[in-house]
Parts: C-alpha cells; structure tokens; sequence
C-alpha cells in the first residue's frame, strides 16, 4: 500500500457517545437495541420511542465505514440513507431522497461550518473517523433544528463536551486500518484522563488514499459513444487525504458541566476527471454549560460553537481557480423543565450567524450575510401505554449581500401520538408542517457551476418552501425477532429546484432556479431474528427494504431519487469471533428527470470476519472485510457524476483496534 499509516493513541469518553450496539457489520445497521438514547431527537429519548425513522451508528461501525470515504459513505448503507458520490472524499447523505440544505448534518447538535451544501463537490469538514456515534432522524427535525431539516439530521457525536465523568481515570484507543480499492491508509486515536472532576481530552485522525480502482470503464456505454473516453481501471484524481486533530478540558460534578473543545481539519483531495484539487481548512471552537435542579428547570444547557472555513480550488499548474470562505457562529439555550405528572418538555432559542464568500473564476454566488434566530417548544404527555407530543417552532433568516437582501419568516409545526396495544408492539403517527427559507444559492446564484455542468441562476423573489409530513411507524418485538416498519408521505407547497432552460451560456447549459409543488412518499422496512444457537455459535439474520419516489404535481419525476434497496445479512458470533455475509441489491432506477439518464441497478456481496483474542478482554479486535467481492459495477443515481464515475470495485478492508 502506498499510503503510510499513521500510528496514533487513544480513548474514548463513554458517556457522550450512545451505547455501543453489540455488532460490527459490514455497513451501518439499526440494531434493536432498547437503551440508546438519541440526543439528536426533541427529548433526547431511546431510540425505539421515537415517532419517525431513526438510526444510530456506534463507534466501531463508524470507524470501519469511514476507512476509504467521507460521511456520506460512511453512512451509505443505512436504510433511507444514500450518499452524493462526489467520488469518495466528498460525499454528504442523502437521507429519504432529500439532501443539500434539506438535511441539517451537525457536530454535537450544533452546525459544521462549512461550504458543503453549496455543490457536490465540496466535503463536508465533518467525518466519521471523529464519531463515538452518529445519530441519523429521517424526517422532519424542525423544531430544535430550523427549517432546513425537512429531509432529516445526522448528528455527529465525538465525545468532546462529557456530562458525565469517564470511568476509568485514564484510558486510550487506537484504531489502525487499511483498503484495497484505495490503497488506503487510516489511523485514528483518541486520550482521556480524569483528574477529579477535571477531563481531560486528545484526539485525531488521519486518512490517505490514490485514485481508486473501478471494474471497467469510468463512462458508461452510452456516455464514451459521445465523448470517446476510455479511460479504465483507476478513477482519475480520486485520491485525497484528510487529517483531524482536536482536544477538550471540562469540568464535570453532580450538578454542572463545563467544556471547552477545539478542532482543526485539513483537506486536500482531487475533483474527479478534472486537472484540479481541493485544499480544506476549518478551525472550529466549541462550549457547552450544563446546569440542574434550579427548581421548575430540571436541566438548563448553552452551546455554542464557532467556526472559520476556507477552501481553495487549485489547478494542476497552481493556478488558484476559486476560493471559498465561510466565518460563522451558532448558539443554542436549552431549558428542560421537571416532569409535571405525565408531562415532561424542553423551550429553548436557537441563533446563528454565517459570513460566506466565493472569490475566482468559477464564484457563481456573491458574498452573503445569512443570520437566523428560532424559537422553539416541545412538550409530552406519556401514560406509558399511550401519550402524545406537540411542538413549535418560530424562526426568522435575513440574507444581505452584494447581490440582495431578504427576509424570511417560518413557522414549524408537529404533532404525534403513540399506543402500545399489546406487548412488544408499539404504534406511532407523526404529522408535520415546515418551512425552509430558500438558501443563499437558491436565491442568488449566477455563473458557471463546474461541478453540477452547468450555468445556475437563481431567484431572488423565491417564496418560502413548506412541507406537509404524515408518518406511521410500527415496532414489533416477537420471540427472537424485532420488525421496524416506516411509511410516510411529504407534500411540497413550492418546492425548489433548478431546472433546464434551452438556453446556452459559458458552454454550459443554463438551469434557472424554479417552484413547483410535489410529493415524496416511501417506505422502510427493517427485520432482524434469532435463529438460534449451533455449537456455541450465535446465528441472527436480518433483512431490509426501502424505497421512495418524488413526483411533481404536474408530472414528472424530481431528479436524483434514489432506487429502491434490498439488503440481506447472515451473521455468526461466538466468545472470540463474528462472522458476516451480506447482499445488498440496488434496483434500476427508470423514473428520471426529463434532463437525467437511466441507472443501471447493481448487486453486490460483502463479508467479514473479526476476532477478539479471550485473553484481551474485548480490548483488541482484528477485522478483514471484503466489500464488493463480485467487482460489481455500482454507480449512484443520486450522484451528479454517476454517469461519469462508477464507485470502487473490489476491496480487502484490514483493520486493528485497541483499547485499555
């Protein structure tokens, strides 16, 4: 492998990251685990209590999902959850069709700072490597979040700002791992010591990879008819690097908390088929106090982070094509007040401010001012057996830059009950009203987009966008065997989207910013069971669907909607090892936008096999991974490049973690 691999310490603080759910999987998977709490959700509850989709990653399934990729891979298998496919290193999830400003992706509930949801080409400056869990809501998240969490959130939790005191006085990890397909390389590390109540904290990360092998050509058929390309084998300038380094102090006693974390990111990686590359940097800040029993208030937390953000792109010759800044803050005063009976809720503001800046040839939006400030409440009626929950959110954003100024007001709105009519069961219906306020691009844009091929314009007089959700969810606990079932449906009053004009301009074609109304609708299904026990051997199986489909009112299809998924998974564990095979089928996706191609679906088999020696304790643990073994040519509907650039063929994933 040519990367080198960095070897690193580490630990992790047990308590700001969910439990760890009891398996390593080859992807990411929803585990039927009773005591995860999800800090993402309105009132921080387990996550088989909550009334939409949910997910939570642990740590060791972060680690092995984040060897090769960003955190849109990271969490490509979820079901409901697809990734951008900018190539490996910039990718952002796609959760439930919905990606860009409609999915809030945040650090510790608080925003990363970044230029990601401009283009699909910027990475986003939050990785997994950095997780001790991820949390994923698939849906409306509103009211603690605004109204760009129409699509869903996914809250990275590092473990920087404990509430609780760790409970060794010193411990460390290390992770160390390496990929195939990328001759990858890829360290982790992380330190924690305990001094009374003092915390102490180190942490970092580093991943190195070249241009990725693909099985076959990099254009499809259809494209190389066209463009005579035939380039094959390796993805061209797919390679990247990316490192981390970030440490915290905190103060942690019975009835308070005090932290103080900082971090510092560096990035450069290549943009596919392009002679050109992106240098990342962010230097982020973060704080959070804690404080219970002041007397109606139960607990009263502030968070603030803070972040300056700079990306370049730069030719092969040097030549520095475009630079992006983004310098901003974001608050949060939270007040969770003592349970009145049955009735338990949270108030709080919610603030922000971004100064972004696009400079250089390719800067197809002006500087812009965006500042938001929300309001919100939520409050719950819980009978165990039954109850319900209400919520509302008020928010204000103003834009004001060179090129405009505007000024929006929303209002968020959601309502859901919750029965348990028989043991094991439990029923759910979620509804929802929100309002997104179109984003600086939306509104502003105008120039030359490399990354999307095309010439964006967009629209200053745009009205706000609002979403109509419903959701059902059941939950089923029988015998050995836990099904979770997700069917909802989203109304679209204006939503917006660029769209093709027949108009030429910079040899791109011009797509103008434009409001229809639409609709989203589908459905998630997840299964896992206990099949029994063989010669000290553990055998559980599980299986999942998901699938969703984005229509406008007036005919056709929404573009880049992901297919349906099929996943079916083997698992084997003893004392000392575990064993897994898994398929996971992408559909063909024929429902396109008037301006897309057709996807090919694809079939594909991973397997692993970990061992963790008796004599360690669970403190190390070795895993070989296999993904894509068939070689299978994958390519993501959801991905601006998909016809362009395929994702990685066959890889052997190698990788060691310990711990003491």
């Amino acid at each position: 492998m040519t990367p080198v691999l960095y070897t690193l310490l580490a630990l992790a603080a047990p308590e700001a990251a969910p439990p760890a759910t009891p398996s390593a999987q080859t992807r990411p998977v929803e585990k039927p685990v009773e005591t995860i709490v999800v800090t993402a959700s309105s009132l921080g509850d387990p996550s088989d209590a909550i009334s939409q989709g949910v997910a939570v990653i642990n740590r060791g399934e972060a680690l092995q999902a984040s060897i090769s990729g960003g955190i849109g891979e990271t969490l490509a298998g979820v079901p409901g959850v697809r990734s951008t496919f900018y190539g490996v290193n910039a990718s952002r999830p796609i959760v439930r069709g919905l990606g860009e400003d409609r999915i809030r992706l945040v650090l510790n509930g608080l925003q990363g700072i970044d230029a990601s949801t401009i283009s699909p080409d910027h990475a986003p400056a939050i990785d997994g490597l950095d997780a001790e869990g991820i949390e994923v809501l698939k849906g409306p998240a509103a009211l603690r979040y605004g109204g760009n969490a129409v699509g869903g959130v996914v809250n990275i939790v590092d473990g920087r700002l404990p509430t609780k005191l760790p409970e060794k006085p010193f411990a460390g990890e290390i992770f160390l791992a390496g990929s195939t397909a990328e001759d990858a390389g890829t360290a982790a590390f992380k330190l924690v010591g305990t001094q009374g109540t003092g915390v102490f904290r180190l942490d970092g990360f580093r991943r190195e990879g070249q241009d990725y092998k693909i099985p076959g050509f990099s254009q499809t058929a259809a494209l190389r008819a066209i463009t005579g390309d035939d380039t094959e084998e390796i993805a061209f300038n797919t390679r990247g690097e990316i490192w981390a380094l970030g440490g915290s102090v905190a103060r942690v006693t019975d009835k308070t908390s005090l932290a103080l974390a900082t971090r510092r990111t560096k990035s450069n990686y290549g943009i596919p088929g392009e002679e050109a590359f992106i240098e990342l940097s962010q230097t982020r800040y973060d704080f959070q106090a804690a404080i219970k029993d002041l007397g109606f208030i139960d607990t009263l937390t502030f968070s603030i982070t803070s972040g300056d953000y700079t990306h370049s792109e730069i030719e092969f010759d040097g030549a520095i094509g475009t630079v992006f800044t983004n310098e901003g803050y974001e608050g949060r005063l939270e007040a969770r007040h003592r349970t009145i009976g049955a009735l338990d809720g949270l108030f709080g503001v919610q603030f922000a401010s971004n100064d972004f800046a696009a400079k250089g040839d390719e800067a197809f939006i002006l500087p812009v001012t965006i500042e938001t400030v929300g309001a919100f409440w939520v409050e719950r009626y819980n009978q165990g057996t039954w109850g319900a929950e209400v919520g509302a959110r008020y928010e204000q954003r103003d834009y004001s830059g060179l090129a405009g100024a505007r000024t929006f007001d929303l209002g968020s709105f959601s309502a859901n009950a919750f029965v348990k009519p028989v043991e094991g069961l439990r029923l759910s219906l979620n509804a929802g009203y929100t309002e997104r306020a179109p984003t600086e691009v939306e509104l502003f844009a105008d120039g030359p987009h490399a990354a999307t091929q095309a010439y964006e314009i967009g629209d200053p007089t745009l009205k706000t966008e609002t979403a109509t959700s419903l959701e059902g969810v059941a939950r089923w606990q029988i015998g050995g065997a836990t099904v979770d079932l997700n069917l909802w449906r989203t109304r679209f009053d204006g939503f917006i989207a660029f769209n093709p004009t027949n108009q030429i301009e910079d040899d791109l074609p011009v797509f103008l910013v434009s409001q229809k109304d639409a609709t989203l609708t589908g459905a998630e299904l997840h299964v896992t069971w206990a099949l029994g026990d063989y010669g000290g051997w553990s055998v559980v199986g599980d299986g999942g669907v998901d699938t969703v489909r984005g229509s406008y009112d007036g005919g056709g299809a929404i573009a880049r909607m992901p297919p349906t998924m099929v996943t079916l998974g083997l698992e084997a564990k003893s004392q000392e090892m575990r064993l897994r095979a898994e398929v996971q089928s992408l559909a063909d996706q024929n429902r396109t936008a008037a301006f897309e191609t057709k996807t090919e679906g694809s079939t594909t088999l991973n397997a692993s096999w970990s061992w963790r020696p008796a004599q360690s304790k669970d403190r190390i643990e070795l895993t070989f991974e296999g993904r894509n073994l068939t070689n299978e040519e994958i390519r993501e509907h959801t991905s601006f490049l998909k016809d362009y650039l395929p994702k990685p063929g066959r890889s052997i994933r190698v990788r060691v973690k310990g711990s003491f």
